[in-house]
């Protein structure tokens, strides 16, 4: 039996799914049905984990336990930004790229096999004016590409979704301007899903 973990935030996690479930709980099922017995899944994402919680929930449950598969699902609230302001995100590029690399040194001493996902875009026109904190698909592309770099350097497996899903209808799979709703959960689970197939797991 193959163990797979995940670590993210609130979208990992399964925020917004009106049916309580996210697309980590609709991944495993999808792969359960198809391979039964064969899988079990530990979801460690906690809603509000930025890119530095993320080395923490690391070391403090990745490390005890003997995964196969780790999917990395983190970022989004590392781009907050107050409205209004020319500031920078709260985590600055430079220190976002120092606990990517500390995140995945961390990982690589579980053996298991890395897969790093990027960013879906955000609906910035569900920023309402009394919103104090937003976010921008300009940081998000930008941040992708960070990712992506980090994880071809050390030869680690990197799922790009964000060009599919910034030509969807977002409005329509979005319950806020960062958080799918079901139907944009059950999209993220059947697009990994068949990603995982093609990579062979």
């Amino acid at each position: 039996m193959k163990k797979i973990g995940i670590i993210g935030d609130s979208i990992a996690h399964g925020f917004y799914d009106e049916n309580n479930t996210g697309w980590v709980a609709r991944l495993a099922k999808k792969m359960l049905q198809k391979c039964s017995g064969e899988y079990v899944f530990n979801n460690m994402s906690q809603a509000g984990d930025n890119i530095a919680d993320a080395c923490f929930r690391a070391t403090c449950e990745a490390l005890t336990r003997n995964f196969d598969v780790i999917i990395v699902n983190i970022g989004i609230n590392d781009l907050r930004r107050r409205k209004n302001s020319n500031l920078e995100t709260d985590i600055s590029v430079g220190t976002r790229v120092v606990y990517w690399n500390r995140l995945l040194d961390i990982l690589d001493k579980t053996n298991a096999k890395i897969i790093v996902t990027d960013l879906i875009p955000v609906v910035e026109s569900r920023y309402t004016e009394q919103a104090t904190l937003l976010r921008r698909n300009e940081d998000v592309e930008k941040y992708n590409q960070i990712i992506e770099n980090i994880c071809k350097e050390r030869n680690i497996i990197f799922f790009a979704r964000y060009n599919n899903w910034k030509n969807r209808e977002l409005e329509k799979i979005y319950k806020d301007a960062t958080h799918p709703n079901a139907e944009g959960h059950e999209i993220l689970a059947t697009e990994l899903f068949e990603f995982l197939q093609k990579i062979g797991i």
